[in-house]
């Protein structure tokens, strides 16, 4: 047996180990120490789309760029920023880290 809250590489690979929820996205979102982090989005009322599009910076990019993301799963973009925007008005937006994270305020 490992040791109490021991997590492997193998097991921690596309895991997620921390999360919160963003609930405003009028200056943007980033979590402390520049950490990846990747995004649930939940529509508030119903539509018949299946993504939307957020201005995000990815973990290997310099700039902020729009991205389609999926609803209703965890997207696959690791993200290191995201873009200010009024995406937090009709969407549940839910952030999730493979390591322990908070948001930075």
């Amino acid at each position: 047996m490992g040791k109490s809250g021991y997590i492997s590489e193998f097991m921690a690979g596309g895991r997620i180990l921390s999360h919160g929820k963003i609930t405003s996205l009028a200056n943007g979102f980033h979590l402390k120490n520049n950490v990846p982090f990747t995004i649930y989005v939940k529509p508030t009322n119903g539509t018949s789309d299946i993504d939307t599009v957020l201005p995000v910076q990815l973990s290997e990019e310099d700039a902020i760029t729009n991205a389609p993301v999926l609803f209703y799963e965890w997207s696959p973009l690791a993200i290191s920023m995201i873009g200010a925007t009024n995406a937090t008005d009709n969407n549940d937006i839910y952030w999730g880290a493979g390591e322990e994270a908070e948001p930075e305020l």
